[in-house]
C-alpha cells in the first residue's frame, strides 16, 4: 500500500515496517537503569527531554519506545542526519523549501512515533512536528516548546546496579576494545575516529571496528561521526584504567 504525499514532492510512501534501518532508534543500552519517575512522565504529544550531554537523555528515550512505544518508530539525529537524505530513504523527493511539510507529512500518514534527537532550538523542531502523535525530542537546553511536556533529565546517581552491569560486559569484552575502552574514557566529550586512533596508536580503521563493537555493547554511544560516554559509564573506565 503507498500514499502519494500532497504536497509538492515526487515519488510514493513506501509501506508499512520497512523503515530504513539507518532511520529506526537503536535498542536502549543494556546496561540502563534506574528513571524510572521520568519514564512514567513520558506521555503522547510531545515530551522534551533537556539535561547535560553525558546525562542520559537520549537512552531515556530509547528505553521508553522500547517498552512502551507502539507502531512504526522513526529516528532522527538532527546533528547528524540530513532531512532530504530522509525522504529519499522512503522514496520520496522534495525541493529544499518544501522538506520540512514533506517530511511532516510522511510522519502523520505513518503514524510514526518520532525521536528528534540533539536538538539544539525551538525554531530547529517546530517546523518538523506534526499536527499530532507522539513526538520525544532531547536536546542540551530547555526548547519551551508550546503544548510540550519538559523533563529535566539530571545526572544519574548508581544505585548500586549498575556497576556490576557495566563489569559483565567489560569482562566479555577483546583485550583492543578493553583497552580502547579504558584510553578513550579520558575524552571530555565527543570524539572521532581519527582522535581515538591516536589515543590508541592503531589505525584508524582497526580503531573503528573497536568503537563499533563498543557501541554494539551499549558502551559508548554513537552520535553522528562521533562517539561519547555516558558519565557514569565514563566513570567505570576510568577506574579500569588503574585496575
Amino acid at each position: 500500500m503507498s500514499d502519494v504525499l500532497a504536497v509538492r514532492a515526487t515519488g510514493v510512501i513506501r509501506g508499512r515496517n520497512d523503515v530504513p534501518p539507518r532511520f529506526r532508534p537503536p535498542a536502549p543500552p543494556r546496561h540502563f537503569v534506574g528513571r524510572d519517575a521520568e519514564l512514567a512522565s513520558i506521555r503522547a504529544g510531545v515530551t522534551v527531554l533537556h539535561g547535560a550531554a553525558g546525562a542520559g537523555k537520549t537512552a531515556l528515550a530509547l528505553k521508553w519506545l522500547w517498552e512502551r512505544g507502539s507502531g512504526d518508530q522513526l529516528y532522527l539525529d538532527l546533528a547528524a542526519h540530513d532531512l532530504g537524505r530522509v525522504l529519499r530513504a522512503f522514496g520520496l523527493s522534495a525541493e529544499p523549501d518544501d522538506e520540512r511539510a514533506v517530511f511532516r507529512s510522511l510522519v502523520l500518514r505513518r503514524q510514526f512515533t518520532l525521536l528528534l534527537d540533539n536538538a539544539d532550538s525551538a525554531e530547529q523542531v517546530t517546523p518538523l512536528l506534526p499536527p499530532s502523535g507522539t513526538v520525544l525530542v532531547t536536546s542540551r537546553v530547555r526548547l519551551d516548546l508550546p503544548q510540550a511536556h519538559e523533563i529535566a533529565v539530571g545526572s544519574l546517581t548508581d544505585d548500586g546496579r549498575l556497576g556490576p552491569l557495566l563489569d559483565r560486559s567489560y569482562v566479555e569484552l577483546p583485550e583492543r576494545q578493553a583497552r580502547l575502552y579504558r584510553l578513550c574514557a579520558w575524552e571530555p566529550d565527543t570524539f572521532g575516529v581519527p582522535v581515538a586512533a591516536a589515543i590508541a596508536g592503531e589505525s584508524e580503521c582497526d580503531v573503528e571496528d573497536a568503537l563499533d563493537d563498543l557501541v554494539e555493547k551499549s558502551l559508548l554511544t554513537e552520535v553522528g561521526d562521533a562517539f561519547r560516554f555516558h558519565d557514569l559509564v565514563r566513570a567505570h573506565a576510568r577506574a579500569k584504567r588503574y585496575q
